[in-house]
């Protein structure tokens, strides 16, 4: 989980690209980097290495139906 003062750092992280953001983009942002980083804590835990990079697009798709009510 991310609070606001992680919210107002990311959104200024973003602005000192040059990219202009809301608060609302800004967690959107927050909560795809909080789905990427489960991901592949996950895929860290994984025993084979053979199968990391597939595991972990399929983690990401699965967490992204889930949270699409999909």
């Amino acid at each position: 989980m991310h609070d606001e003062n992680d919210n107002a750092a990311l959104e200024q992280v973003l602005a000192a690209s040059g990219v202009k953001v809301t608060s609302q983009d800004a967690d959107a942002v927050a909560r795809a980097l909080a789905r990427i980083n489960s991901a592949a804590a996950a895929v860290l835990a994984s025993l084979s290495f053979d199968d990391t990079i597939e595991r972990y697009y399929r983690l990401l798709e699965n967490d992204l139906a889930e949270g699409s009510g999909a």
